[in-house]
Protein backbone atom coordinates (compact mmCIF):
# COMPACT_ATOMS: atom_id res chain seq x y z
CA UNK A 1 0.00 0.00 0.00
CA UNK A 2 1.21 3.65 -1.26
CA UNK A 3 0.74 5.15 2.64
CA UNK A 4 1.61 8.53 0.74
CA UNK A 5 -1.89 8.61 -0.10
CA UNK A 6 -2.83 9.25 3.18
CA UNK A 7 -1.19 12.17 3.44
CA UNK A 8 -2.82 13.66 0.17
CA UNK A 9 -5.19 16.82 1.38
CA UNK A 10 -8.17 16.12 -1.02
CA UNK A 11 -11.06 18.91 -0.68
CA UNK A 12 -14.51 17.76 -0.33
CA UNK A 13 -15.56 19.72 -3.08
CA UNK A 14 -18.09 17.07 -4.10
CA UNK A 15 -19.63 16.56 -0.61
CA UNK A 16 -22.62 17.54 0.64
CA UNK A 17 -22.75 17.00 5.09
CA UNK A 18 -25.50 17.63 7.02
CA UNK A 19 -24.63 18.96 10.81
CA UNK A 20 -26.82 18.32 13.38
CA UNK A 21 -26.50 19.61 16.77
CA UNK A 22 -28.14 17.58 19.70
CA UNK A 23 -27.35 18.55 22.88
CA UNK A 24 -28.97 15.36 24.38
CA UNK A 25 -27.82 15.17 28.48
CA UNK A 26 -30.25 12.34 29.51
CA UNK A 27 -28.42 9.56 29.16
CA UNK A 28 -26.35 10.03 31.89
CA UNK A 29 -24.96 11.78 35.33
CA UNK A 30 -23.44 14.61 33.46
CA UNK A 31 -25.54 18.31 32.44
CA UNK A 32 -22.96 19.54 30.65
CA UNK A 33 -22.38 17.89 27.64
CA UNK A 34 -25.76 19.47 26.41
CA UNK A 35 -22.83 22.57 26.03
CA UNK A 36 -20.94 20.48 23.06
CA UNK A 37 -22.67 21.42 20.31
CA UNK A 38 -22.82 24.78 20.63
CA UNK A 39 -19.46 25.04 21.87
CA UNK A 40 -18.31 22.91 18.71
CA UNK A 41 -19.94 24.94 16.53
CA UNK A 42 -18.99 28.22 17.71
CA UNK A 43 -15.23 27.38 17.07
CA UNK A 44 -16.20 27.42 13.40
CA UNK A 45 -16.77 23.77 12.49
CA UNK A 46 -19.09 24.74 9.85
CA UNK A 47 -16.98 27.38 8.04
CA UNK A 48 -14.11 25.29 8.29
CA UNK A 49 -15.73 22.20 6.56
CA UNK A 50 -16.56 24.87 4.13
CA UNK A 51 -12.97 26.12 3.56
CA UNK A 52 -12.63 22.48 2.36
CA UNK A 53 -15.10 22.47 -0.22
CA UNK A 54 -18.18 21.20 1.68
CA UNK A 55 -21.61 21.84 0.78
CA UNK A 56 -22.73 22.21 4.42
CA UNK A 57 -26.68 22.13 6.18
CA UNK A 58 -26.78 23.04 9.75
CA UNK A 59 -29.94 21.41 10.84
CA UNK A 60 -31.39 23.29 13.90
CA UNK A 61 -34.24 21.10 15.06
CA UNK A 62 -33.66 20.66 18.68
CA UNK A 63 -32.99 24.37 20.15
CA UNK A 64 -29.55 24.62 22.06
CA UNK A 65 -31.43 23.10 25.23
CA UNK A 66 -33.39 19.90 25.45
CA UNK A 67 -37.09 20.13 26.81
CA UNK A 68 -37.69 17.17 28.27
CA UNK A 69 -38.57 16.27 32.00
CA UNK A 70 -35.61 14.35 33.50
CA UNK A 71 -36.43 10.41 33.71
CA UNK A 72 -39.15 10.87 31.49
CA UNK A 73 -38.87 7.86 28.93
CA UNK A 74 -41.57 9.35 26.43
CA UNK A 75 -39.45 12.48 25.99
CA UNK A 76 -36.44 10.35 25.53
CA UNK A 77 -38.11 8.72 23.07
CA UNK A 78 -39.38 11.55 21.00
CA UNK A 79 -35.58 12.96 20.76
CA UNK A 80 -34.01 9.20 19.89
CA UNK A 81 -37.25 9.14 16.78
CA UNK A 82 -36.50 12.72 16.01
CA UNK A 83 -32.78 12.09 15.33
CA UNK A 84 -33.39 8.90 13.70
CA UNK A 85 -35.81 10.68 11.03
CA UNK A 86 -34.01 13.54 10.74
CA UNK A 87 -30.82 11.77 9.62
CA UNK A 88 -32.68 8.93 7.79
CA UNK A 89 -33.87 11.67 5.49
CA UNK A 90 -30.36 13.48 5.30
CA UNK A 91 -28.87 10.30 4.02
CA UNK A 92 -31.90 9.89 1.50
CA UNK A 93 -30.61 13.21 0.24
CA UNK A 94 -27.40 12.28 -0.49
CA UNK A 95 -25.78 14.19 2.41
CA UNK A 96 -23.26 12.59 5.05
CA UNK A 97 -24.23 13.24 8.31
CA UNK A 98 -22.26 14.75 10.90
CA UNK A 99 -24.38 14.29 14.82
CA UNK A 100 -23.03 16.84 17.39
CA UNK A 101 -23.51 15.61 20.83
CA UNK A 102 -24.86 15.58 23.69
CA UNK A 103 -24.23 12.02 25.09
CA UNK A 104 -23.90 8.92 23.50
CA UNK A 105 -27.23 8.02 23.75
CA UNK A 106 -27.66 9.86 20.41
CA UNK A 107 -26.42 7.17 18.41
CA UNK A 108 -28.97 5.43 18.94
CA UNK A 109 -30.69 7.44 16.95
CA UNK A 110 -28.00 9.22 14.74
CA UNK A 111 -27.35 5.02 13.94
CA UNK A 112 -31.10 3.50 13.62
CA UNK A 113 -31.43 6.40 11.14
CA UNK A 114 -28.67 5.87 8.58
CA UNK A 115 -29.59 2.24 9.24
CA UNK A 116 -33.04 2.35 7.72
CA UNK A 117 -32.04 4.84 5.28
CA UNK A 118 -28.98 2.66 3.52
CA UNK A 119 -31.69 -0.60 4.09
CA UNK A 120 -28.99 -2.29 6.71
CA UNK A 121 -26.05 -1.87 4.17
CA UNK A 122 -24.28 -0.45 7.23
CA UNK A 123 -21.14 -0.97 9.30
CA UNK A 124 -20.83 0.48 12.68
CA UNK A 125 -17.50 1.46 14.19
CA UNK A 126 -17.49 2.34 18.11
CA UNK A 127 -14.30 4.01 19.03
CA UNK A 128 -14.76 4.73 22.64
CA UNK A 129 -12.78 3.35 25.92
CA UNK A 130 -16.28 1.58 26.97
CA UNK A 131 -18.51 -0.71 24.90
CA UNK A 132 -22.21 0.66 25.94
CA UNK A 133 -23.08 -2.69 26.24
CA UNK A 134 -25.11 -3.13 28.96
CA UNK A 135 -28.55 -3.58 29.54
CA UNK A 136 -31.45 -2.63 31.46
CA UNK A 137 -30.65 -6.00 33.24
CA UNK A 138 -27.18 -5.40 33.33
CA UNK A 139 -26.35 -2.23 33.74
CA UNK A 140 -24.74 -1.27 37.28
CA UNK A 141 -25.63 2.38 36.83
CA UNK A 142 -28.71 2.47 34.55
CA UNK A 143 -28.07 5.14 32.42
CA UNK A 144 -28.58 4.88 28.74
CA UNK A 145 -25.62 6.48 27.58
CA UNK A 146 -24.23 2.84 28.17
CA UNK A 147 -26.86 0.90 26.69
CA UNK A 148 -26.30 2.61 23.24
CA UNK A 149 -24.50 0.17 21.63
CA UNK A 150 -26.40 -2.83 22.69
CA UNK A 151 -29.81 -1.05 21.55
CA UNK A 152 -28.60 -0.64 17.97
CA UNK A 153 -27.63 -4.15 18.25
CA UNK A 154 -30.72 -5.21 19.57
CA UNK A 155 -29.76 -6.15 22.62
CA UNK A 156 -31.91 -5.46 25.74
CA UNK A 157 -35.17 -4.08 26.76
CA UNK A 158 -37.72 -3.40 23.92
CA UNK A 159 -38.69 -0.17 24.99
CA UNK A 160 -35.62 0.61 24.14
CA UNK A 161 -34.55 -1.79 21.04
CA UNK A 162 -37.87 -0.73 19.30
CA UNK A 163 -36.65 2.78 18.43
CA UNK A 164 -34.67 1.15 15.99
CA UNK A 165 -35.82 0.56 12.93
CA UNK A 166 -33.15 -1.42 11.29
CA UNK A 167 -30.95 -2.91 13.95
CA UNK A 168 -27.16 -3.46 13.39
CA UNK A 169 -26.04 -6.92 12.38
CA UNK A 170 -23.76 -8.07 15.29
CA UNK A 171 -20.91 -8.83 12.13
CA UNK A 172 -21.04 -5.07 11.53
CA UNK A 173 -20.20 -4.15 14.67
CA UNK A 174 -16.64 -3.46 15.28
CA UNK A 175 -14.76 -1.57 18.71
CA UNK A 176 -12.28 -0.05 19.05
CA UNK A 177 -10.17 1.58 22.33
CA UNK A 178 -12.06 -0.88 24.39
CA UNK A 179 -10.34 -0.24 28.34
CA UNK A 180 -12.70 -0.25 30.73
CA UNK A 181 -15.65 -2.83 30.57
CA UNK A 182 -18.66 -4.18 32.49
CA UNK A 183 -18.27 -8.32 32.87
CA UNK A 184 -21.34 -8.47 31.52
CA UNK A 185 -20.10 -6.54 28.19
CA UNK A 186 -17.10 -9.05 28.11
CA UNK A 187 -19.48 -11.58 28.20
CA UNK A 188 -21.58 -10.30 25.62
CA UNK A 189 -18.71 -9.60 23.05
CA UNK A 190 -17.20 -12.93 23.64
CA UNK A 191 -20.21 -14.70 23.36
CA UNK A 192 -22.05 -12.94 20.12
CA UNK A 193 -18.46 -12.97 18.70
CA UNK A 194 -18.49 -9.34 18.21
CA UNK A 195 -14.89 -7.53 16.59
CA UNK A 196 -13.14 -5.46 19.46
CA UNK A 197 -9.68 -3.95 19.35
CA UNK A 198 -8.90 -3.17 23.11
CA UNK A 199 -6.18 -1.02 24.27
CA UNK A 200 -3.87 -4.13 24.99
CA UNK A 201 -4.53 -5.77 21.04
CA UNK A 202 -2.79 -2.12 20.25
CA UNK A 203 -0.40 -1.79 22.76
CA UNK A 204 0.55 -5.96 21.84
CA UNK A 205 0.41 -5.65 17.85
CA UNK A 206 -0.02 -1.82 16.90
CA UNK A 207 -2.14 -0.25 14.21
CA UNK A 208 -2.50 -3.15 12.13
CA UNK A 209 -4.76 -5.15 14.87
CA UNK A 210 -6.88 -1.93 13.71
CA UNK A 211 -6.56 -2.26 9.89
CA UNK A 212 -7.12 -5.77 9.05
CA UNK A 213 -10.68 -5.49 11.38
CA UNK A 214 -11.50 -1.91 9.08
CA UNK A 215 -10.96 -4.32 5.86
CA UNK A 216 -13.08 -7.02 7.26
CA UNK A 217 -16.33 -5.25 7.62
CA UNK A 218 -15.51 -2.96 4.44
CA UNK A 219 -16.26 -6.13 2.58
CA UNK A 220 -19.37 -7.00 4.16
CA UNK A 221 -20.63 -3.66 4.42
CA UNK A 222 -20.85 -0.67 1.78
CA UNK A 223 -21.23 2.36 4.13
CA UNK A 224 -19.70 2.99 7.66
CA UNK A 225 -20.92 4.87 10.10
CA UNK A 226 -18.01 6.11 13.01
CA UNK A 227 -19.59 6.65 16.45
CA UNK A 228 -16.77 8.83 18.64
CA UNK A 229 -16.77 8.91 22.29
CA UNK A 230 -13.95 11.64 23.18
CA UNK A 231 -12.77 9.71 26.61
CA UNK A 232 -11.30 7.24 24.23
CA UNK A 233 -8.50 9.47 23.80
CA UNK A 234 -6.05 10.42 26.46
CA UNK A 235 -6.60 13.46 29.29
CA UNK A 236 -3.68 14.89 28.20
CA UNK A 237 -4.87 15.23 24.58
CA UNK A 238 -8.40 15.82 25.06
CA UNK A 239 -8.87 16.99 28.72
CA UNK A 240 -12.55 17.79 28.08
CA UNK A 241 -14.06 14.35 27.67
CA UNK A 242 -16.87 13.40 30.47
CA UNK A 243 -14.69 10.68 31.67
CA UNK A 244 -11.19 11.63 31.18
CA UNK A 245 -8.77 8.90 31.92
CA UNK A 246 -4.98 7.93 31.22
CA UNK A 247 -4.22 5.24 29.19
CA UNK A 248 -6.45 5.87 25.65
CA UNK A 249 -5.48 6.44 22.30
CA UNK A 250 -2.52 9.03 21.78
CA UNK A 251 -2.96 11.95 19.16
CA UNK A 252 -0.90 9.86 16.77
CA UNK A 253 -3.15 6.81 17.44
CA UNK A 254 -6.55 8.71 16.70
CA UNK A 255 -5.60 10.96 13.94
CA UNK A 256 -4.58 8.21 12.15
CA UNK A 257 -6.91 5.84 12.92
CA UNK A 258 -9.61 8.72 11.61
CA UNK A 259 -7.47 9.74 8.43
CA UNK A 260 -6.95 5.53 7.30
CA UNK A 261 -11.38 5.28 8.09
CA UNK A 262 -11.50 8.39 5.75
CA UNK A 263 -9.51 7.15 3.34
CA UNK A 264 -10.05 3.89 3.30
CA UNK A 265 -14.31 3.68 4.15
CA UNK A 266 -17.48 4.91 2.29
CA UNK A 267 -18.41 7.81 5.85
CA UNK A 268 -21.95 7.67 5.77
CA UNK A 269 -21.59 9.53 8.49
CA UNK A 270 -20.48 10.20 12.32
CA UNK A 271 -21.20 11.16 15.63
CA UNK A 272 -18.86 13.44 18.26
CA UNK A 273 -20.25 12.63 21.70
CA UNK A 274 -19.97 12.77 25.50
CA UNK A 275 -18.18 16.35 25.17
CA UNK A 276 -17.72 19.02 28.57
CA UNK A 277 -17.01 22.13 27.30
CA UNK A 278 -16.26 24.10 30.80
CA UNK A 279 -13.13 21.29 31.02
CA UNK A 280 -11.25 22.39 28.01
CA UNK A 281 -8.25 23.68 27.70
CA UNK A 282 -7.46 25.99 25.24
CA UNK A 283 -10.24 25.11 23.10
CA UNK A 284 -7.28 21.58 23.01
CA UNK A 285 -10.54 19.18 22.59
CA UNK A 286 -12.44 20.37 20.01
CA UNK A 287 -9.72 21.89 17.79
CA UNK A 288 -9.05 18.23 17.96
CA UNK A 289 -12.43 16.85 17.25
CA UNK A 290 -12.59 19.39 14.49
CA UNK A 291 -9.42 17.95 12.67
CA UNK A 292 -10.57 14.12 13.50
CA UNK A 293 -13.95 15.14 11.79
CA UNK A 294 -12.24 16.61 8.64
CA UNK A 295 -9.83 13.42 8.96
CA UNK A 296 -13.07 10.86 8.60
CA UNK A 297 -14.48 12.70 5.59
CA UNK A 298 -11.59 12.20 3.41
CA UNK A 299 -9.53 15.66 4.01
CA UNK A 300 -7.41 17.16 6.40
CA UNK A 301 -7.58 20.57 8.56
CA UNK A 302 -4.68 20.67 11.08
CA UNK A 303 -2.41 23.48 12.00
CA UNK A 304 -0.20 22.58 9.19
CA UNK A 305 -2.54 22.10 6.35
CA UNK A 306 -4.16 25.64 7.87
CA UNK A 307 -0.36 27.25 7.72
CA UNK A 308 0.12 25.87 4.18
CA UNK A 309 -3.25 27.45 2.68
CA UNK A 310 -1.43 31.04 3.34
CA UNK A 311 0.98 29.74 0.36
CA UNK A 312 -1.48 28.00 -1.99
CA UNK A 313 -4.46 30.75 -3.08
CA UNK A 314 -5.52 27.78 -5.90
Amino acid sequence: MDHLSFLENKRLDKAKISIIPIPFNLGGDSQNVADAPKYLLDLGFKKALESLGASLDLHQAFGAKNKVRKNNFADVANIIKKTSDIVSQKISEKYRVLGLGGDHTISIGTISGASKALRGDLGVIWIDAHADLNTSQTSLSGNLHGMASATVLGFGDSALTGLVACKIKKEHMLYIGLKDLDQAEIDLIRSQSIAAVTMMDIVENGFSSIMEHVRLLNEKVSNIWISLDVDVIDKEVAPASLMTTFGGLSYREITNLLMYLGKTSRVAGMDVVEMTPKKDVNNATGDLCLELIALAFGSRYSWYSQHMRRYNKN
